[in-house]
């Protein structure tokens, strides 16, 4: 049975906050969200920092460039909501302590701390990009929190070309670097990539469905993002890793 939101898109404006006119959970809750969502965009920057000192093409160090201001930017536009609800950005980060060693946030960790190749980049670009504009296009922009709609839709008009550029380079990487080794890293990233929407049916994401937070559980967006990418992979005649079934995904046995 679908859950009853109680607060619909755009409803809850900053000053209703402010002056006490939504209860205590929602800021609680909202705090998390947005403490989640801007370190993602966060580690995504540092992604792109570390993939500037590739060595690469001219056009992909161009991409990589755009990407990188874009990232930083709407990390800072997701800070700087949660700086209005008198959360300072080291306090968010504390806040992510604990999810941020979860499999939710592998992804995003891989790409900030580990990621060394241009197949790498490519991996995290469709790991991190498309999970990112499913998130947020979903999710997101339907915000009860208004301020939350509105960055969101700046997130998603500057970023429209992240998904396409992702998709592309997945088939440039299979004429590049063989199918092979594609596929080998496709089975690398991708369980990252799943569990980066989060488990399923938690208690966290109750209350954001019910407050108006989100539209969507993980699942549905996990399961969203399988079925995109799987056409993809099989148009290109590579192979998509078989996956178990429950949080966190790993390959099946």
């Amino acid at each position: 049975m679908p859950i009853k939101r109680q607060f619909a898109p755009r409803s809850v404006e900053l000053p209703d906050i402010k002056l006490g006119r939504v209860e205590p959970q929602y800021t609680k809750v909202l705090m998390r969200l947005l403490s989640a969502h801007a370190l993602a965009e966060k580690l995504t920057a540092e992604g792109y920092d570390r993939a500037a000192g590739l060595s690469v093409t001219d056009e992909l160090r161009t991409v990589i460039e755009k990407n990188r201001a874009e990232e930083r930017k709407h990390a800072g536009l997701v800070y700087h909501l949660l700086t209005e609800l008198g959360v300072t950005e080291a306090a968010a980060d504390r806040m992510m302590i604990t999810a941020r060693k979860s499999p939710s946030f592998e992804a995003p960790r891989r790409f900030a701390e580990r990621a060394r190749t241009e197949l790498d980049l490519l991996m995290a670009s469709l790991s991190l990009d498309v999970t990112g504009l499913i998130m947020i296009g979903i999710n997101y922009k339907d915000s009860s929190y208004a301020p939350h709609c509105r960055a969101a839709e700046i997130i998603l008009e500057e970023e429209s070309d992240h998904e396409s550029f992702a998709m592309e380079a997945l088939s440039e990487a299979a004429e590049q670097f063989g199918p092979d080794s594609v596929n080998q890293a496709l089975s690398e990233w991708l369980p990252a990539a799943v569990n980066f929407f989060g488990p399923p049916g938690s208690g966290f994401t109750y209350d954001c469905l019910r407050l108006g937070l989100k539209a969507k559980d993980n699942e549905e967006l996990a399961e969203l993002y399988l079925t995109v990418l799987g056409r993809k992979v099989e148009q290109l005649g590579l192979q998509m890793p078989t996956l178990t079934t429950q949080y966190p995904r790993a390959l099946a046995q």
